[in-house]
């Protein structure tokens, strides 16, 4: 077709046909066709794209080598400077939420926290979780909560979601802090040891008081107990057991109060009493944790000590709120 007839079929000005063909041809998404009057004829699209696509792929590759040597500045620089600028303290509710945000997005391995209330939480209502930033990525996520936030309306289930996503999740009596952790490179914790609102942080970057904090997590993470509602084994024919007797099996063993089972599993606390009452007679169990012995003996109820789904240990989905 020729520049004129291009014209004339799109009710376009020379001038911007000439640009537009111009472009195209660059690109190699059209030939010109030899001749005294200048014309065009598309290219294969497969031929002309992968032109393109290729061309793309070394605009990337360039990017990419750009940004290692960028990074690589910034780690030396961070090295040269003094010891003040290690850490940080960020203020106010939106800028420790979003601080919080950015370390689980720029997280490439693994994310490690201890998770208790407050939360951080934007003024606009925006509360700091990892799920949006962990969506797809391979990162591994392992967080520690205090069994008191067990007690929390929701919680249980939250964990449940998490652990099913492949979020690695322990308990322990009580949480000391505070923390997130982001690939060895940045920490977060409060500025006050127990804060009633979150509106203070203090940002680590690399240096000893990153390590030791790093250690100080690692050592939690040996001491606290898993928290799996586990699955059913091969129970024999002739016993049946619910998915919400082994849910309340597994909350027994995390030491939950039935008050505490009742909430979270949204049914009375006198329901919960008999149905604890029937399945300590059931199983011939003299106390709580026997019955959770017994019921794991009998393959009612499977305490696995890896997260389902997650054997290498990254995830891709849901975590946690961790900060």
């Amino acid at each position: 077709m020729s520049v004129a007839e291009l014209c004339h079929r799109l009710d376009i000005d020379v001038e911007i046909a000439l640009h537009a063909l111009m472009r195209l041809e660059d690109g190699g998404l059209i030939s010109r066709l030899p001749g005294s009057v200048p014309s065009y004829t598309a290219l294969p699209p497969d031929h002309a794209l992968e032109v393109l696509i290729l061309a793309r792929e070394r605009d990337i590759h360039r990017v990419r080598a750009l940004t290692e040597r960028l990074t690589e500045r910034h780690r030396e620089a961070r090295r040269s400077r003094d010891s003040t600028a290690l850490i940080e303290v960020v203020t106010g509710r939106d800028g420790v939420a979003r601080c919080g945000q950015q370390l689980f997005n720029r997280a490439e391995r693994e994310i490690r926290g201890i998770d208790a209330p407050p939360y951080a939480q934007a003024s606009d209502g925006e509360r700091v979780n990892s799920a949006t930033a962990m969506v797809g990525r391979s990162v591994r996520s392992r967080f520690i909560h205090a069994r008191d936030t067990l007690n929390l309306p929701g919680v249980v289930a939250r964990v449940e979601a998490d652990i099913s996503a492949g979020e690695e999740v322990r308990f322990l009596p009580e949480a000391p802090m505070k923390l997130i952790i982001a690939d060895d490179q940045a920490a977060l914790i409060p500025l006050l040891a127990t804060p009633q609102v979150l509106d203070a942080c203090i940002l680590v970057h690399p240096s000893a008081l990153l390590d030791a904090l790093s250690t100080l997590f690692e050592s939690l993470w040996e001491q606290a107990q898993p928290y799996l509602p586990g699955e059913q084994a091969s129970v024999s024919t002739t016993e049946f057991v619910s998915a919400e007797e082994r849910r309340i099996i597994s909350l027994l063993a995390m030491g939950m109060s039935d008050e505490a089972i009742a909430r979270q599993l949204g049914i009375g606390h006198r329901t919960v009493q008999r149905r604890v009452q029937a399945l300590l007679g059931r199983l011939g169990a003299a106390s709580r944790f026997q019955a959770g012995v017994l019921a794991a003996s009998r393959g009612w109820w499977r305490p696995d000590r890896e997260p389902p789904g997650a054997p290498s240990g990254l995830r891709g989905q849901a975590g946690p709120v961790g900060s």
